[in-house]
């Protein structure tokens, strides 16, 4: 699954399911009972990896051909956009939005061979409409929405190929969408039917999802939803969806009495049913700590993470129990792309177990610097169905630094290294470091 430009994605989490609002304001403009928002935001990054595959070099997904060990490449992206409400009266209001995205990827194109040199397009990205009627809310069309901490449901396109931009991934909406969502306060609901662009496999997913927050201490969530597959049957894909049914529990921002200091998180998630001729028994789960340490210097966050993927032990029967990560999202480092480099080119959320070390400061209102440390396992013994000898699979470390001048800009410059262990040596074949040097920016106006 493709990273995610942190900032861009960030607005998508804290905006409303229906994107309707966003963190920061553009441009405002009121006329009588009309009113509005045109923003626009552009991303760009450089990124420089040595070593890929750990020594193997990269390898184009549309020809199969091998660039070689060293890859570097530039990706930039604006985003402009427009959304409107218009209030017929106090308790019902018209509403909606456009916008455009431009992306382009130069240089040997990503180090996972889904894009190549002048990969880019020109694209409608959001265009939808809807009413708001007191609590009710509903929209269709083009349209961002995410569930809790984008587990599972958050990402409707996979930017590769055409796309361009497959590191900062600058398109998310889903297509040919409906969403009714109920806003009761602590209580919010929201009924869904979504459906992926034909990269992460033109499926559709039909579900409720529900969160409740608990007097600001928890916010428990639960969601259900069915997978509809609307490509060829028995398309080339590593797995298959129709008839899935995903069920999911969440509990996030915990905090603990007496415990001010410590938040947690944790959700837990199936997929069951059946169609295509398989069964659908996989699950996934994950539970996090983070401790602030709001008395010391620079005020340091230690936080924890063990998540787990399951695998699939019988690749040749008709029972599917590797995790289909679905249209996972990203808010947040780790969060759910896996680890820079392996969860951009090795591993992406299906057969594997992650423990996961990390430690934030803050050494100023501006400057954010950081380390996280991941440690990878295979849940089965295969790789994309290539048996291997051994689970273990490799080691991540990243450090990273976060500039915010301004609410408006964010960047960010990182160094990631993969040592690879004895699972992805037998895989691959060889046993040098695979690192990236990255380097990004967005602004939004």
């Amino acid at each position: 699954m493709s990273f995610t430009t942190r900032f861009t994605r960030v607005l998508v989490a804290v905006s409303l399911p229906l994107s309707a609002q966003v963190a920061l304001a553009g441009y405002t403009f009121e006329d009588g009972d009309l009113k509005g928002e045109v923003n626009l935001t552009a991303g760009g990054a450089s990124i420089t990896t040595r070593n890929v595959n750990f020594g193997s070099g990269r390898v184009d997904q549309r020809n199969g051909r091998n660039g070689g060990r060293s890859i570097g490449w530039q990706e930039f992206y604006v985003k402009p956009g427009i959304t409107f409400n218009y209030a017929l009266n106090p308790d019902v209001s018209l509403l909606g939005g456009a916008s455009v995205v431009a992306a382009t990827t130069f240089g040997d194109g990503d180090a996972g061979g889904f894009t190549r040199s002048s990969d880019g397009r020109v694209a409608t990205e959001e265009l939808f409409a809807g009413v708001r009627v007191g609590e009710w809310t509903f929209t269709a069309g083009r349209q961002n929405y995410k569930v809790g901490t984008g587990f599972i449901v958050m990402d409707g396109n996979l930017d590769q190929f055409k796309d361009g931009a497959y590191w900062l991934s600058p398109r998310t909406a889903f297509k040919d969408s409906a969403i009714l969502a109920w806003d009761h306060g602590a209580l919010k609901s929201q009924v869904f039917s979504l459906r992926t662009d034909d990269d992460l496999g033109d499926f559709r997913m039909t579900g409720v999802n529900l969160d409740y927050n608990l007097d600001d201490q928890v916010t428990l969530g639960a969601m259900a939803l069915k997978v509809n597959a609307l490509g060829p049957r028995g398309s080339t894909l590593p797995r298959r969806r129709d008839g899935m049914q995903v069920y999911n529990l969440r509990a996030l921002n915990a905090r603990v009495p007496g415990i001010a200091p410590l938040t947690l998180n944790a959700e837990y998630a199936v997929e069951r049913g059946s169609g295509e001729g398989v069964d659908y028994a996989a699950n996934a789960w994950y539970a996090q700590a983070d401790y602030a340490f709001g008395d010391l210097p620079l005020t340091p966050i230690l936080g924890y993470r063990y998540a787990s993927f399951s695998g699939d032990d019988n690749l040749s029967d008709n029972r599917q129990k590797a995790w289909d990560p679905l249209s996972k999202g990203f808010i947040d480092w780790s969060t759910w792309l896996v680890g820079d480099v392996v969860g951009n080119y090795l591993l992406f959320n299906s057969n594997e177990n992650v423990q996961q070390f990390s430690l934030k400061t803050h050494l100023s209102q501006t400057f954010t610097l950081g380390a996280i440390h991941y440690q990878f396992w295979l849940d089965e013994k295969n790789y994309m169905g290539a048996a291997v000898n051994d689970r273990r699979f490799a080691d991540e470390s990243v450090v990273f630094l976060d500039w915010t001048p301004t609410p408006s800009f964010y960047s960010s410059l990182s160094y990631n290294w993969v040592k690879p262990l004895a699972a992805a040596r037998q895989v691959f074949g060889n046993d040098q470091k695979f690192s990236a040097l990255e380097l990004y920016f967005t602004y939004r106006y």
